[in-house]
């Protein structure tokens, strides 16, 4: 009787974020609240993406219409509905991730050389944008970055976790495995890794790591530059070499060395694609920023009301390190 109650206010609540969304939503007003007689009239076809990733990079199924949208699955959903939509003249794109798995990374980073092909993209780093949340920068057209934002931690980690002896001193549990091969059972937990296979799997890092290097060099050195009037910044082969070494540095720091364009905000950002998106489309109107992977009204209502019936709630995602919780999976990523 009491679960039939909850379950009764729950659907209720439900239906009250509906109607609370279908009166507070914009979707009644025209796009252009501003008439063509102003000077500040902003085309339709005239809009800058703004997409935003806050968090691990990792693939999740966890991005339906309740989920986090700045996630890195939703932040690849919303890139390829800004390629293809023709009223977008441009992408920023906002990080501020410590980076994560391996191919997820590269399958934004690919996304955003696509992208790039079509209309300018540029990066935003924010508080942290290193090892994985760098490489995806790397691929867009300009990277913008405060003075004291930490990016950098070009490199891979590849970590497992072992408690045999716990298993077997402390509680007399023996695991009996039956495998095709020696690798089969390659990281397992309950034994100690042999030096063959820490070989093995240095030299899946090391492979893994090449292709950080490469995506680099692709995106950020090597690439055929078009001609946008904001000059990017050079980088090196060897300024990567040298820093290419899993250390992080300042954004201040990036700008020097020529990791990042420019230091900066979003102001900056905005101006910097302003341009950039004028000489792309040789159009002199204004352009408009567009939340591209905001929440909507009904989602911001449901999401509040969950975390406020879980306060008091601690996630072990929460606590445990972002290695432990993506642990037998070679990283991008600083912690």
């Amino acid at each position: 009787m009491k679960a039939s109650l909850i379950s009764k206010i729950v659907v209720l609540l439900c239906v009250l974020c509906l109607v609370l969304s279908y009166f507070t939503t914009d979707r009644h007003k025209p796009y252009m609240e501003n008439t063509k007689n102003n000077k500040n009239f902003v085309s339709a076809a005239n809009k800058i993406a703004v997409i935003e990733l806050d968090g691990a990079i990792a693939s999740s199924s966890d991005s339906s219409f309740f989920s986090k949208e700045a996630n890195a699955t939703n932040l690849l959903k919303s890139l390829k509905l800004a390629k293809e939509d023709k009223d977008i003249n441009g992408v920023i794109l906002k990080i501020n991730s410590p980076g994560g798995t391996v191919a997820m990374s590269q399958n934004i980073y690919n996304e955003i050389i696509k992208t790039r092909e079509i209309k300018p993209v540029i990066s935003v780093l924010d508080d942290v944008a290193a090892s994985g949340g760098y490489y995806i920068a790397s691929a867009t057209d300009r990277i913008i970055a405060q003075e004291g934002t930490l990016t950098g931690s070009i490199g891979v980690i590849f970590s497992f976790m072992d408690y045999h002896n716990l298993l077997i001193n402390k509680l007399n549990i023996n695991q009996i495995v039956i495998k095709s091969g020696k690798f089969k059972d390659i990281g397992s937990s309950t034994r100690e890794m042999l030096p063959e296979e820490k070989a093995l799997m240095q030299e899946i890092v090391d492979d893994s790591y090449q292709q950080f290097l490469d995506a680099i060099t692709k995106g950020r050195i090597l690439r055929e530059e078009k001609d946008y009037p904001v000059v990017k910044t050079n980088l090196t082969n060897d300024d990567l070499k040298t820093y290419a070494d899993g250390r992080v540095f300042t954004g201040k720091r990036a700008k020097s060395l020529g990791f990042v364009d420019e230091n900066g905000d979003m102001d900056t950002a905005k101006t910097m694609i302003t341009t950039m998106a004028q000489e792309k489309f040789k159009n002199k109107l204004p352009v408009k920023l567009v939340n591209y992977n905001k929440k909507s009204s009904f989602n911001e209502y449901f999401s509040s009301l969950a975390e406020y019936s879980s306060q008091g709630n601690i996630k072990i995602k929460d606590i445990i390190p972002t290695s432990m919780l993506l642990n037998r999976k070679p990283l991008y990523l600083w912690e």
